[in-house]
């Protein structure tokens, strides 16, 4: 009987829904063509370098690994896992038959798919501590052969736990991984945060970034929550209207247009914890004073300017900063 193992593929925002409802799994490297037509690991490693123009070892290692991986090492029957980041769940099933090289399967972005049969759907904090740890890691695809145990008991399965296969894995560099679970954590930290607290930790992240700002009234807004100029008394360009949504769903694009239409001449902020629509992005793309913050990009602004931000927005999301080894390959 075969061994069965469990795989992790992260799945980007804009592909999930796509991804639930056709029982899919797909990731990107459009530039690589069908993985099919490489004879070897190695042959699909030089041309990743070339297509790529990529210097580091060890990442053309780990993006050759996720590839390889997705289509040799991935079997079906194995499980596979997708976290989707918007809502803070995770789907679990199986996969079904073999790799696939297909443009019009979810997005000619993201080509390169399996099928899955979806069985559940989980909260991450359904997870115990270390597995949600494991899948706030960098790679796209890797192996979660350590948690089977923790997967079978999430399905209420009774598969006998296999045993893992020996194999050489790939680590992306351990700054770029810790840093990758370190965001994670934080985007579970900013989850619990209540909307009209986050919003006024968007405000002081304003702040922080050297800007005045006044709040507008909470409920009905008109479509702004804030407003951040440079000066004292606001005299001054640019003015920027924000809008702050802190939610599981993503903004759509009349949620965009309100915004475009409140902030009249004035530059628009739109932050949205839940992402944007691809027709969001395509209205944003319209006016030149418009730009769109998701969840990763404020924790990047967050991160950025937290030695600047008043101990009170601190204390919303607790950190500390610390050093690890950086080596170069």
């Amino acid at each position: 009987m075969a061994t069965v193992r469990a795989w992790l593929v992260h799945t980007p925002v804009e592909i999930a829904e796509s991804v639930e409802k056709k029982s899919k799994i797909a990731i990107g490297w459009k530039r690589m063509g069908n993985l099919n037509s490489f004879n070897s690991r190695s042959e699909m490693r030089e041309k990743y370098r070339d297509v790529y123009k990529v210097d580091s070892n060890a990442k053309i290692s780990m993006g050759t690994g996720n590839l390889y991986a997705f289509v040799h090492e991935m079997k079906a029957g194995d499980y596979v896992l997708a976290p989707l980041k918007v809502t803070r769940e995770v789907l679990m099933g199986r996969l079904v038959g073999d790799y696939s090289y297909d443009t019009t399967a979810i997005s000619p972005e993201y080509p390169n798919v399996r099928n899955v049969s979806w069985l559940k759907k989980v909260s991450r904090d359904d997870l115990s501590q270390p597995f949600r740890n494991t899948i706030g890691g960098l790679r796209t695809v890797f192996s979660l052969d350590a948690h089977i145990s923790e997967i079978d008991d999430l399905l209420l399965e009774t598969d006998k736990k296999p045993e893992t296969p020996e194999k050489e894995e790939t680590f992306p560099p351990y700054h770029e991984e810790v840093q990758a679970q370190a965001d994670s954590m934080i985007s579970d930290l900013l989850n619990k945060i209540d909307p009209y607290d986050f919003q006024d930790l968007a405000a002081g992240l304003l702040r922080a970034m050297g800007f005045n700002v006044r709040l507008g009234p909470q409920g009905a807004d008109g479509g702004v929550d804030i407003t951040a100029y440079p000066d004292a008394f606001g005299f001054q360009s640019p003015r920027i209207k924000v809008q702050v949504k802190h939610r599981k769903g993503q903004a759509s694009a009349p949620e965009v247009q309100q915004l475009v239409g409140a902030a009249g001449s004035n530059e628009a902020l739109f932050v949205s914890t839940g992402g944007f629509t691809q027709q969001a992005y395509k209205e944003a793309d319209k006016h030149s004073k418009m730009a769109l913050i998701d969840r990763d990009g404020f924790i990047r602004l967050l991160l950025d300017n937290y030695d600047k931000l008043n101990p009170e927005y601190q204390s919303m999301v607790p950190l500390k900063r610390i050093y690890v080894p950086v080596i170069s390959t």
